[in-house]
């Protein structure tokens, strides 16, 4: 029995032994004389040293082949085997060496004593102890390759195998876990300190966009299925954002070259680079890895990526400058400005198409009628809501684009220019409305007592419209905007300012009725008649249009008692009850009971 013990080790490394599968199953062909003088008891034995070689060399396999150059890596679509499978393998490598270290010192132990017998049951009891481990890891094995896993999917298994109490083998397990842990370090790495990602194929939880039309880059974005369960949705998010930093500041200086990455990061973390990097590195050789560590080490980065944002938000006062802009021009808060611009422009009606260079020309020309500095404005462009491309585009869908300063993109972002756009588009039309009827009241003022009713429906329709905008302006936006003014000065962070600003932002478009379609609709259809009235009055063939008197019945009626339109409005509007600021609105308007005894006066 002892001149089977070469071929039992020879097979526990990971190769096959034909002489021992013979005797084992019982081979009638097989008619050396070692078959005939073992017992049930060492054939069982050999069965127990066959299973355990042959849980090995399943891996063995693996390991070897990985080994050869030629296998080192598989296309991406060959199983999606990459650089986190090949540190798995690595890991497998590492975590069995205890094993083949047993089996090598049985032989050695052997080799030097040749005179003492060795019992097969002493080495079965030694080799076993680590078939678990084994098991364990043909486990994995079969999960991964039956899930078609990849990238963060394997590091993901991993992480919950080994935080598994019942595992026994969890330091050995450890190793395959950090192997591939380390991949992940090794790619936060190049990214926090270059905006790299070194994924060649696409196994990590993040990816660069780019404009599908001029392949600039856009943004980093997540894919949820690659991300492992130690890191939050907020982390990654956090790990994201500070990618996007390194991107735009690398953009903002112009530099695409990979000798300027080293500045960069160096200007983002100063003196605390090389200790942030240092714990980064550090989790991949932690006694034991855990959540709240990894948490922990981004955290770092991302705190101190804020806080050079918020320097750089407050430098030269950039983010309260921009602010004071946003107020002047898409909010109006320039009123000889757009007394100038508006007038400049033929017609602000929501179907009338507008051609985007006279916009532009007339905005410029402004800006040298009321000298506005001509830094301020070069940072406003025009162009369409619905298509960059366009030439001409309806004043409901003007995009008024302003330039941004780094790192004021993060806050004022496309969605939010849009927003603030639709602001702009619906304040302008009120403006423009309130300016065409006060000179056609000066202009058309009827001397005749027959014309007195028109004078009345005219002056309805300006305290109707004036009411609203300076509600808009004075009660919405003023009172937003020193608010917001005042929550600044408490901002001790980056994401705080983006907060406070979304807020003030989102806080006007609600009480400016944008987020209620059935008053906003309102509010422009009554916009729309009142450019018609205006059109119409301003037209020397008015009368003769029959157009002109429809457009005066629907006005009309607005005032009469039954049906009240602008009453039923002026309901839907009470009936808010998420901000006061609605009812603000209703008191002006109904000011001395003036709305109640203007439409009750009425027939």
């Amino acid at each position: 029995m002892e001149c089977l013990i070469p071929d039992i080790l020879f097979t526990l490394l990971g190769h096959k032994s034909e002489v021992l599968q013979c005797i084992v199953d019982n081979d009638t062909n097989f008619t050396d004389d070692e078959y005939f003088i073992l017992s049930i008891e060492d054939r069982q034995l050999l069965k127990c040293f066959l299973n355990l070689a042959e849980e090995y060399q399943k891996l063995n396999i693996i390991i070897m082949s990985h080994k050869r150059l030629e296998g080192i890596y598989k296309k991406p679509d060959d199983n999606k085997r990459g650089i986190y499978f090949e540190a798995f393998v690595d890991g497998m490598y590492l975590a069995l060496q205890p094993y083949r270290k047993c089996v090598n010192d049985i032989e050695k132990e052997l080799s030097n004593n040749k005179g003492n017998k060795c019992l097969l049951a002493e080495i079965l009891r030694k080799v076993e102890r680590y078939k678990p481990l084994i098991v364990a890891i043909n486990d994995i094995l079969e999960q991964i390759e039956f899930s078609r896993l990849y990238g963060g999917q394997i590091l993901n298994l991993l992480y919950e195998v080994v935080t598994m109490k019942f595992i026994d083998d969890k330091v050995q397990l450890s190793f395959i876990f950090k192997q591939c842990l380390q991949v992940l370090i090794s790619q936060l790495n190049t990214f926090f300190a270059r905006g790299v990602i070194f994924d060649p194929y696409q196994e990590l939880f993040i990816e660069p966009k780019f404009s599908k039309n001029t392949q600039e880059f856009k943004h980093f974005s997540l894919q949820p299925s690659l991300i492992p369960s130690f890191v939050p949705l907020s982390t990654a998010s956090k790990i994201t954002r500070i990618g996007d930093v390194i991107k735009s500041l690398q953009q903002s200086h112009n530099q695409s070259l990979l000798i300027n990455f080293r500045d960069i990061s160096t200007e983002i973390y100063g003196q605390k680079k090389d200790q942030l990097f240092s714990d980064l590195l550090n989790l991949g050789s932690v006694p034991l890895f855990t959540k709240n560590e990894f948490v922990e080490v981004i955290d770092k980065f991302y705190n101190v990526v804020d806080e050079y944002m918020l320097k750089a938000s407050f430098n030269e006062d950039s983010f309260v400058d921009h602010m004071k802009l946003i107020r002047d021009f898409y909010l109006l808060g320039n009123g000889e400005f757009y007394k100038h611009f508006l007038n400049k422009i033929s017609s602000l009606s929501q179907k009338t198409e507008l051609s985007l260079r006279i916009i532009k020309v007339a905005f410029t020309n402004t800006a040298q009628d009321v000298k506005l500095h001509k830094s301020v404005r070069k940072k406003f462009e025009f162009s369409s809501l619905i298509s960059t491309n366009a030439d001409e585009t309806t004043w409901t869908n003007v995009k008024l684009i302003m330039e941004t300063k780094w790192p004021l993109q993060f806050i004022f972002t496309n969605s939010v220019q849009i927003n603030y756009s639709k602001l702009f588009s619906f304040l302008s039309r009120i403006k423009r409305v309130q300016t065409n009827l006060h000179e056609i009241f000066i202009e058309k003022k009827s001397s005749y007592c027959q014309n007195g009713h028109i004078d009345q429906l005219k002056t309805k329709l300006i305290f109707l419209i004036d009411t609203l905008y300076s509600y808009l302006q004075t009660d919405v936006i003023e009172d937003e905007y020193f608010l917001l003014l005042e929550k600044l000065s408490y901002a001790n962070d980056f994401q705080t300012i983006k907060h406070i600003h979304d807020i003030f932002q989102t806080n006007i478009m609600r009480d400016s009725f944008m987020f209620l379609d059935e008053v906003y609709m309102a509010f422009n259809i009554i916009l729309d008649m009142c450019e018609n009235y205006c059109r119409y009055m301003t037209d020397i063939t008015a009368v003769l249009n029959p157009q002109y008197k429809q457009c005066y019945d629907e006005l009309h009626l607005l005032f009469t008692k039954k049906p009240n339109k602008l009453n039923k409005l002026l309901n839907t509007i009470q009936e808010i009850q998420v901000t006061p600021k609605p009812n603000q609105f209703l008191v002006r308007l109904n000011y001395n009971n003036w709305l109640i005894k203007s439409i009750s006066s009425d027939t």
